[in-house]
């Protein structure tokens, strides 16, 4: 039971990883149960014992982008008084990985609200707003431990913290990667930093 539990798990990621391939190198409007079979190299009625329909597959993709953009936040920071300093870390790996990766989960992000489905675009509004909720909380405890100017906007901070980073990896992604995206990405950070802290 637990050896199927595991070759299930197993064919669902590749079968998600390669759901994502095709989207980062051709877009969303090219998934095809048919190009996903022929990328893992299993039959399509393989495909469909994991999953009942393309809407089913992405669903599953969604949820592994959220595990992804919320993972750095699971290490135990926001009970860290230096809170902003780990909100720039947080982010700073965040970024490496997002290099490593190609910018793959923000993405996906784009390409599947691009699709206009209701239910995916819902599921992805849940992880933006998740990813938020998270800058939001560390933003609150920088402000509570006096390092963000009374009167900021924590809400709007987060969602600008979120644009900021969505449109440096898609503007990194339409340029074939031609500048140092952590450089940039830090240069960002300094705007942002500068208008909040005290």
């Amino acid at each position: 039971m637990t050896r199927n539990y595991e070759n299930t798990e197993l064919r669902q990621k590749q079968i998600a990883d390669a759901a994502a391939k095709i989207i980062v190198k051709y877009g969303s409007e090219h998934v095809t149960i048919k190009k996903i079979a022929k990328e893992v190299g299993i039959s399509e009625t393989a495909i469909y014992r994991h999953f009942k329909s393309k809407q089913d597959l992405l669903s599953f993709l969604i949820n592994n982008v959220e595990k992804n953009l919320l993972s750095e936040f699971e290490n135990g920071h926001l009970n860290s008084p230096y809170t902003l300093q780990i909100l720039e870390d947080t982010i700073k790996n965040h970024m490496s990985r997002v290099v490593e990766k190609r910018g793959v989960s923000f993405l996906i992000i784009d390409e599947i609200i691009s699709l206009g489905d209701k239910k995916l675009n819902n599921n992805v509004n849940n992880v933006i707003n998740k990813y938020t909720g998270r800058i939001q909380e560390i933003l609150e405890k920088s402000r509570d431990a006096g390092i963000i100017k009374p009167g900021v906007d924590l809400e709007a901070a987060a969602i600008m913290f979120f644009g900021m980073t969505q449109g440096l990896v898609n503007i990194w992604t339409l340029s074939q990667n031609n500048f140092n995206l952590e450089e940039k990405y830090s240069a960002a950070w300094d705007v942002f930093r500068n208008a909040i802290i005290k």
